[in-house]
């Protein structure tokens, strides 16, 4: 066995890579692509089939070219000689930046204590299978209980070897008598305070005299006096094990075909009724804990509704468990539970979600992480629906993801905070309506419709120095149903403002439109105002012409006569801007 350091020489550049570490880093990818795929499908699916006996085929065509491999294994890296065939995109290992699939295998490996991997030629195909159930396993997420090295050394391989780091040695203690020349007298090991000297036996070879745990430890049985016949004593015996033998394969028989699921339930329930008591109900509630999280994590959305069922049995609110649950989601593989869900052709997504409004709060960062990774719209539509039933007593709990690098996340909680609605959801709302992108603040927008009309105005009129069409229509639209002289003030300080000519047209347009469905007599001298604005050099101008439509539009005497006396000026552009407002009123 031997210990690799994580530090290395510098990364090599793609090109500088030898043609035997090129393939060997084309196997990694499509290994850690094949991974992925099989942790999607079962294990018999066809497209996993064919894709481990490509990678098989794929080895050993490599291993046939260019020798046997030996790969050092690091925290981030796998090398190949002074090359590293695998290692992370980013030059910060320890980054937030997505990773590629095959970043992760020198995690997994350097995690579990492999140092080296030996590939050499001719690898049969269940040897490789052996190492690739074997990553797939271990890749699935912090509750496997199974590590890499123990299932390698299990299979047994001989074409694919492996190097550990040292094995800690044991510690012996001498609970008997000592004797022989190297003793220093006869020593009983104390059980009230720590052993110390002679006492502690760290020698695991052949020792005369020494007791504890070494080839020689059955120095104290008896010796037989006679020695039996094996033929007749295995003779004698097998007539009472047929009996045996039947009756253990029959009670195996009948293990396998019981519902392990209903007989956790009864037990964990017996241990209730004999002891109902807080501590007891917190030890359940945590065995059950980690059945749901793996259970999850494997997409086994039966076994984890069971167990959220028997969870809610022994912690009803969630006082128990709700934060170490919390933990254990976190740690969960969301990119592998988003993938499967996105993949699924039945109501899984449902299910899963569902599931996850049983579990309560503590499942808000996994439904979040969800709706961040997941590729199709369903999946997302689903999450959204989750959170607004976790949320809905409480939407403070989704302010930290307003502060969301992705834009796009800060939308779509936008948008659980729109349809949870309410005076709560405001403040939140008025921290997003500042986001940078314009896709946000139109779901902003859209969000405040469900909120109260005297608390969302601030928020709309915020939104009318926007450049952006689609936020300014949607804001006027909304702002229209108040009827209000503040969003009538409003609007015309947006008019009379000097950077208003810089406007598109359409956002010009706009803003006249929804004044004059608010506006009163109040505008009228200042939309007067802006009528004969220019004077002698007043030209014909969509800002003179939407003024005289609106004073139209507004009705009333105050606004007719302003638009006669403009009938009446010096400049023709004036006149025509009045004429034309008048002969639409009168249409």
């Amino acid at each position: 066995m031997e210990t690799a350091s994580g530090t290395s020489a510098p990364h090599p550049g793609k090109r500088e890579l030898t043609p035997s570490a090129q393939t060997a880093a084309a196997f990694f990818r499509a290994l850690a692509r094949t991974l992925k795929v099989a942790r999607l499908y079962q294990h018999d699916n066809p497209v996993v089939d064919q894709g481990r006996k490509g990678l098989l085929a794929q080895l050993n065509d490599a291993l046939l070219h260019h020798g046997p491999w030996r790969f050092r294994i690091t925290p981030y890296e796998i090398w190949l000689d002074d090359q590293a065939v695998v290692r992370p995109m980013d030059s910060n290992p320890s980054s937030d930046a997505p990773r590629t699939p095959e970043e992760k295998l020198p995690f997994l490996l350097h995690r579990d204590g492999v140092r080296t991997l030996t590939l050499v030629h001719e690898v049969p195909a269940a040897e490789f299978d052996a190492l690739f159930e074997a990553l797939q396993t271990v890749g699935v997420g912090a509750h496997s209980h199974d590590d890499l090295v123990t299932l390698l050394w299990q299979a047994n391989t001989q074409k694919i070897a492996i190097e550990t780091v040292p094995f800690a040695q044991v510690i012996h203690l001498d609970t008997g008598e000592s004797g022989g020349a190297g003793d220093h007298g006869a020593h009983q090991a104390g059980y009230l305070w720590s052993p110390a000297g002679t006492e502690i036996r760290g020698d695991l070879g052949q020792a005369a005299g020494v007791t504890g745990l070494h080839r020689d430890s059955f120095a104290d049985w008896p010796i037989p006096e006679h020695a039996g016949d094996v033929t007749e004593s295995f003779a004698r015996l097998s007539h009472g094990m047929q009996f045996v033998r039947s009756r253990l394969r029959a009670d195996l028989s009948a293990e396998a075909a019981m519902d392990w699921r209903q007989e956790a339930r009864r037990l964990l329930g017996r241990v209730l009724d004999v002891d109902d008591d807080v501590r007891t109900r917190a030890a359940l509630a945590h065995s059950v804990m980690t059945w749901l999280a793996r259970s999850i994590q494997d997409a086994a959305w039966d076994e984890a509704r069971e167990a959220c069922e028997l969870l809610r049995r022994f912690d009803p609110d969630g006082s128990l468990t709700d934060a170490p649950l919390a933990e254990a989601l976190n740690q969960l593989d969301a990119e592998d539970i988003t993938a499967r869900l996105d993949e699924s052709q039945n109501d899984d997504a449902g299910r899963f979600f569902g599931l996850s409004v049983g579990i309560g709060r503590a499942a808000i960062d996994l439904a979040c992480s969800i709706m961040a990774l997941a590729l199709k719209s369903r999946t997302r539509a689903a999450a959204c629906t989750m959170l607004c039933y976790l949320c809905s007593d409480s939407p403070e709990l989704l302010a930290r993801y307003l502060g969301d690098s992705r834009w796009f996340v800060v939308r779509n909680v936008v948008f659980v905070l729109g349809q949870i609605g309410g005076p709560a959801v405001v403040p939140l709302l008025e921290r997003a309506a500042r986001h940078p992108e314009p896709r946000v603040r139109h779901a902003v927008v859209a969000a405040l419709g469900n909120c109260p009309g005297d608390e969302r105005i601030p928020l709309l009129i915020a939104q009318l120095d926007s450049r952006d069409p689609q936020v300014l229509a949607t804001s006027l639209q909304m702002l229209g149903r108040a009827k209000s002289p503040v969003v009538a003030r409003a609007i015309l300080a947006q008019i009379e403002d000097p950077n208003f000519a810089k406007r598109s047209p359409d956002s010009q347009r706009a803003l006249f439109n929804a004044l004059g469905d608010c506006a009163d007599d109040e505008m009228v001298h200042r939309l007067e105002t802006l009528l004969h604005k220019g004077g002698w050099f007043a030209q014909p101008s969509l800002e003179r012409t939407a003024a005289a439509r609106t004073l139209a539009r507004i009705g009333s005497e105050a606004a007719l006569a302003a638009l006669e006396t403009g009938l009446r000026a010096h400049r023709e552009a004036i006149r025509n801007a009045c004429l034309e407002a008048l002969n639409m009123k009168a249409a």
